[in-house]
């Protein structure tokens, strides 16, 4: 641990006077450096959190492993045989240490407490994802992963809203659908026995939060096909490149024209029950 403080400078408040703004500025100008295991608890490695305990000699331990510790407590440190007691002190330090976000490189301003960390980096909007492109080393935000394909590798993008149908044509390619702040990749290929249509979540959640919904209808010697089907959309980084072998909807080749489009519809997916 370090700290630096200001030097007194001429016309600063002496002893008694301007006490509370003297404090300020300490306060201000003080670095405090620490190795992140002491904010782990020595038994289960997991952040300390408000209730913590420790024994006679100072020894801490987190809740979980207090409450696993049989009636005969032991400290697990010294092994000296006596009750912990709460440990307020470093409650209050642990409560005001505000660490910033992993992310913070790709545009996450968000600070935390060191217990609330990994939480937040589990639905950080701003966890990296990659650059599909081959020989492309690009990492960044979904937001800054968007405007790399548009204006880098001139992607093609098509602004959606959430319930609207958006018609596509059926074409190999992949397509950039944007939503608000959510990118999703149409991606369509052709095989033997027809194209193939895929859509994708850019996300680093492993939870998928949308659906998709596509029709394709066909008509041909008076009559009319019509094909629906409904998914959640799977979410991807893209550190392997665009998925392969998922395939979400197919279109058969015998009615497949020349100017044919599929209607892909993306909205929120309601909570799965348990």
């Amino acid at each position: 641990m370090s700290y630096s403080n200001s030097n007194k400078r001429r016309g600063e408040p002496q002893q008694g006077e301007g006490s509370s703004k003297r404090k300020n500025v300490a306060a201000t100008n003080l670095t405090v450096e620490l190795e992140p295991e002491v904010l782990d608890c020595p038994i289960c490695s997991e952040p300390l959190e408000p209730p913590i305990f420790q024994c006679a000699l100072g020894h801490l331990i987190c809740s979980t492993c207090y409450n696993k510790i049989p009636k005969l407590k032991k400290c697990h440190h010294c092994s000296r045989k006596c009750d912990y007691n709460r440990c307020y002190g470093i409650e209050n330090i642990i409560g005001s240490i505000q660490v910033p976000c992993s992310n913070s490189k790709y545009g996450c301003a968000i600070k935390t407490s060191y217990s609330e960390k990994e939480d937040h980096k589990r639905t950080c909007p701003n966890a990296p994802c990659f650059c599909p492109e081959i020989g492309c080393s690009f990492v960044g935000s979904t937001g800054m992963l968007l405007q790399h394909l548009t204006t880098k590798h001139h992607w093609p993008r098509t602004t959606v809203m959430f319930g609207r149908g958006f018609d596509a044509n059926i074409q190999d390619g992949v397509h950039i659908l944007s939503c608000g702040e959510n990118m999703f990749l149409l991606k369509i290929s052709s095989e033997l026995f027809g194209s193939v249509v895929s859509v994708f979540s850019v996300q680093h959640h492993e939870e998928p939060k949308f659906r998709c919904a596509m029709y394709f209808n066909f008509g041909k010697n008076n009559s009319f096909h019509s094909h629906f089907s409904e998914f959640r959309v799977p979410t991807t980084t893209l550190d392997n490149g665009i998925p392969r072998n998922c395939f979400l909807y197919i279109v058969p080749k015998s009615y497949l024209e020349k100017d044919s489009k599929i209607s892909v519809t993306i909205d929120k997916a309601k909570p799965r029950k348990f």
